[in-house]
């Protein structure tokens, strides 16, 4: 008797796509302030530097699984 693949399955379950180019855009500009803002290259507080690079972060993976955002 063979097994089933569970592959074909989890794809089914949850559709994996790239994030739009517009959701790109914002999560990198946010990514590039809250990168230099941490590092100390833009006089931005560390607390808002810190939300930029979790924002940025959050838009790609709610990017990836939701099919609209």
């Amino acid at each position: 008797m063979t097994r089933r693949s569970s592959r074909r399955t989890s794809r089914k379950l949850l559709e994996i796509r790239a994030p739009r180019k517009g959701t790109l855009t914002i999560a990198f500009t946010l990514y590039i302030v809250g990168l230099f803002g941490a590092l100390g290259f833009f006089p931005i507080p560390e607390p808002y530097a810190t939300a930029a690079l979790a924002i940025a972060g959050g838009l790609l993976i709610l990017g990836t699984f939701l099919r609209g955002f």
